[in-house]
């Protein structure tokens, strides 16, 4: 979109500018063109569809206002420093045009209670949360490594498992943190990890594991059941997201939408392009 508001603005400045005269801007093999020459060729091929961005944004601008919808310059600034854009007047006016399409749009949606329900309804997967298991692993090279470190866990029954793990663990992932692996999913574990952690209590240590040619001991520190989040758990959340995707719909559909409730008229006839 930006390039696109970039190219029209461009042509606008060509197309609104003052009529220029026979200033010679181009010479090719002793023919020459004018600026008056290229504002024309512009004008006869790009004038309508300038002329529709033209319209939309003004109307924009009308619809913002009748319903007291503003954006100040400090706004513009913020969003253009979040976007890490030139403070130019290019770009000045492409984030204010977003920010007021944005507002009004914002303005106009609403989600009903009804609409909510049947989302979650609908997507009751999404609020679901699998059961989850927090796990420590000290990952070795050989069999006969592992066994000696399963020997030392046993000596203070998992208490030294971190420590072990800082020390001697081949995991760069983990290793800096003891071992800890943080809450994943039982489903995401490798299918020998994860029937061996299904049966283990909180606090147990597993016997060395061998997977993809490497040996790992797992600790289980905390299990999580599965669980579903109910509607009213979830209502603001729900409302939110739905809100959000009516809000892009209608920031796609403005455009069109308040040109044809619009009555134009294109008082130049190389203009008369398509404006609906």
């Amino acid at each position: 979109m930006s390039a696109r508001c970039w190219f029209l603005s461009v042509i606008l400045f060509a197309l609104t500018g003052c009529r220029p005269a026979e200033r010679i801007i181009a010479k090719a093999n002793g023919v020459t063109i004018t600026a008056k020459e290229l504002q024309e060729e512009l004008w006869r091929r790009y004038g309508a569809v300038a002329l529709k961005e033209l319209i939309w944004q003004k109307l924009l601008e009308r619809e913002a206002q009748e319903r007291g919808i503003k954006v100040t310059d400090s706004e513009v600034a913020q969003a253009l420093k979040r976007q890490g854009l030139p403070n130019n007047p290019e770009n000045w006016h492409r984030v204010r045009m977003e920010l007021l399409s944005d507002k009004l749009a914002n303005s106009l949606v609403e989600v009903t209670e009804a609409e909510a329900r049947e989302y979650y309804e609908q997507n009751r997967a999404l609020y679901e949360q699998p059961e989850r298991v927090r796990l420590r692993d000290i990952t070795l090279e050989s069999k006969e490594n592992a066994e000696a470190i399963w020997k030392a866990l046993q000596l203070r029954k998992g208490d030294n498992f971190a420590e072990l793990a800082r020390h001697f663990s081949i995991n760069p992932v983990t290793r800096q943190r003891g071992g800890d692996m943080g809450v994943v999913p039982l489903s995401d574990l490798h299918p020998k990890l994860r029937e061996i952690v299904k049966r283990m209590e909180v606090g147990d240590f597993s016997k060395p594991i061998e997977i993809n040619g490497e040996w790992a001991i797992v600790k289980l520190e905390a299990r999580f059941p599965a669980e579903r989040k109910t509607f009213e758990q979830v209502r603001d959340q729900v409302i939110a997201q739905l809100k959000q995707q009516k809000v892009w719909q209608l920031k796609i559909e403005m455009p069109n939408k308040l040109l044809r409730r619009a009555k134009i008229t294109v008082f130049d006839p190389h203009l008369k392009g398509n404006l609906r």
